[in-house]
């Protein structure tokens, strides 16, 4: 009856009910790569490297998570993280934001 009244698979209540999906999960999907507060630590780092000048390229960026992954042993090192990653990010961190880089002379 939940499953009409809500709108939910069946199976998905079932899923939740036998622990085969996490009752935090909301969206579905694999988990992201990193918990929560070393995504927080790093979202941090890259927030407070903008505000001071020194703001990450989306490379740079990339360049970073994944090297932090590797230190962490989360992947290996010939396997970077993608763009799709990047972005995924950037949804779950709104103050993090893709700015074009200003020039001053």
């Amino acid at each position: 009856m939940a499953a009409l009244y809500f709108n939910v698979l069946k199976t998905t209540l079932i899923d939740r009910l036998h622990g085969r999906i996490s009752i935090d999960t909301v969206k579905p999907g694999p988990d992201p790569l990193f918990t929560l507060d070393q995504e927080s630590l790093l979202a941090n780092h890259i927030q407070t490297m903008g505000e001071v000048g020194f703001g990450y390229t989306r490379q740079e960026t990339i360049n970073l998570a994944s090297d932090f992954a590797f230190t962490l042993g989360l992947r290996p090192r010939d396997k970077p993280l993608t763009d799709r990653w990047l972005y995924k990010v950037l949804d779950r961190w709104p103050a993090l934001e893709v700015k074009k880089t200003e020039v001053s002379i």
